[in-house]
């Protein structure tokens, strides 16, 4: 795996007038997960914290929010997101009082429609064509909630700001050609996502979890103690563009 201290750091002249999206995986948890996962969540967004504000001292600071499964902006909004994401809601909370402004990211039709057909789908429909029909709907609906995003994105992110997207990481937005996007990857992101395979690989095979939290590598590690860090957030910078 390639170390974030081996991507060079970003130029602000590189980025100088275009619109920049520091793009930020979410993950949920239930209540009732075991302590290393709510601790190893709490860890990630940590170091999400980290390394937006890394990305915002390279580049420029975050001037929008915009929140998967939120349709209202302001205080509304945010009490949205303290529901959705307890464990990132204090740092997007701060960033909101600070200055940025958290935008309504979805329309609430949509998303309605879209966790209806997915409650179909998770109840085990017996009818083949009823099966085609939830899956059809499903896939329409994920299809329109995305490209609502990006319209969204689109109004309000001007000539030269920078946003922060909150999205769940197997999400399939397309992003239009303009837009600079940067994946926010720090350490803790691979040690939780090993962490839930090895949790749901357990849950398939009734089997106990092996202890899966080990540093994401010695490399990644070291450059994270010693501040290269700072050098690293741009280093992520997939220019998730259409393709990606």
């Amino acid at each position: 795996m390639t170390t974030l201290s081996q991507f060079p750091k970003p130029e602000a002249d590189q980025y100088e007038g275009k619109r920049k999206l520091f793009l930020v995986p979410i993950f949920t948890l239930s209540p009732d997960t075991p302590d290393d996962g709510q601790q190893l969540l709490e860890r990630y967004w940590s170091e999400v914290r980290d390394h937006v504000s890394n990305l915002e001292r390279s580049l420029t600071a975050a001037a929008h929010v915009y929140h998967e499964m939120v349709s209202e902006e302001g205080d509304e909004g945010m009490r949205l997101i303290e529901f959705l994401n307890i464990k990132g809601y204090p740092f997007i909370q701060a960033m909101c009082q600070s200055a940025a402004r958290l935008e309504a990211t979805e329309d609430l039709a949509l998303v309605h429609e879209n966790s209806d057909w997915q409650r179909c789908l998770s109840i085990g429909l017996m009818s083949e064509n009823v099966m085609s029909t939830a899956l059809e709907g499903y896939r329409e609906t994920t299809r329109k909630r995305f490209e609502h995003i990006v319209s969204r994105i689109d109004e309000t992110l001007q000539e030269g700001e920078a946003g922060v997207l909150f999205v769940r990481e197997d999400h399939g937005i397309q992003f239009p050609a303009n837009l600079q996007v940067f994946y926010v990857s720090p350490p803790a992101l691979d040690a939780l996502k090993r962490w839930l395979g090895d949790q749901s690989r357990a849950a398939q095979s009734g089997q106990p979890p092996q202890d899966s939290e080990a540093p994401a590598t010695g490399d990644t590690e070291q450059a994270d103690q010693s501040g290269e860090d700072e050098d690293t957030e741009a280093d992520q910078e997939t220019e998730n563009k259409a393709s990606e």
